[in-house]
């Protein structure tokens, strides 16, 4: 029977390939860090881990998708340079890109966090750049967001944010609109210039459920996921119902 609790929204946490060393060997998994299925269950979505690979044919299932952080996008991917990039995993890329491109045609929303902000801008057309030192896990950076954006309605305008990357966007593309910076001009967040609930954050929001290093944006981002996902989820069963 249908209740409340099971019309929260489903949340797919696109999860990646791994290995862990047990005593007879390496064990392959796929999963992603825990403090994303905290973020979502906290802010009042249900989370589920979207195994690699099966990311599109779940989209039916989902009503919004979280791309978590990692290891650099393969330089091939954008026209970079060979070797600019560490822990490259090209299958990885392979498939959040086809997710990514499958859920803007379907307007599922999408959260891209950090690696996930990165895929997004690939997938559509843009660029990136390698040897970014961004990474103070301790103190973070402060980051300025553009006036009328999503990001400043969410954070403000000036907001301090975990800052643990060294790739970053060299070009958007055509898809999507820089709005929000670090002081020394490196673009920390975008917004789709079409008609889709998507953000990339170049930061890692779902630290605010970690002690250290820790993120203090948390809950309102994943909460505008959330809402988002429960709008998109109201809407379809509205029209159902008007047709059935």
């Amino acid at each position: 029977m249908s209740t409340r609790q099971d019309r929260r929204p489903v949340i797919g946490i696109v999860g990646h390939g791994y290995d862990v060393a047990k005593p007879f060997g390496s064990l392959a998994a796929h999963g992603a860090p825990q403090w994303f299925s905290i973020a979502v269950a906290a802010t009042g979505g249900r989370p589920v881990i979207v195994p690699p690979g099966a990311g599109i044919e779940l989209l039916d299932v989902v009503d919004g998708l979280v791309l978590t952080g990692g290891g650099d996008v393969d330089p091939a991917r954008y026209g970079g340079a060979p070797g600019s990039a560490f822990d490259v995993d090209a299958g990885r890329d392979a498939d959040e890109i086809d997710v990514v491109r499958a859920a803007a045609a379907a307007r599922i929303p999408l959260l891209g966090v950090c690696r996930g902000l990165q895929v997004l801008v690939v997938a559509l057309g843009g660029s990136l750049r390698s040897g970014v030192d961004h990474v103070h896990p301790e103190a973070g950076h402060p980051v300025t967001t553009a006036p009328g954006s999503l990001i400043r309605a969410l954070v403000g305008e000036r907001a301090t944010t975990s800052a643990l990357h060294r790739q970053a966007i060299a070009d958007p593309g055509p898809r999507w609109t820089p709005t929000a910076w670090t002081d020394d001009g490196v673009i920390e967040a975008i917004e789709p210039t079409a008609d889709w609930s998507a953000l990339g954050v170049q930061w890692h929001p779902e630290l605010h459920w970690n002690e250290r290093p820790h993120d203090a944006t948390g809950p309102v981002v994943f909460d505008w996921l959330v809402r988002q996902a429960a709008s998109r989820t109201e809407n379809h069963s509205t029209g159902a119902a008007l047709t059935a």
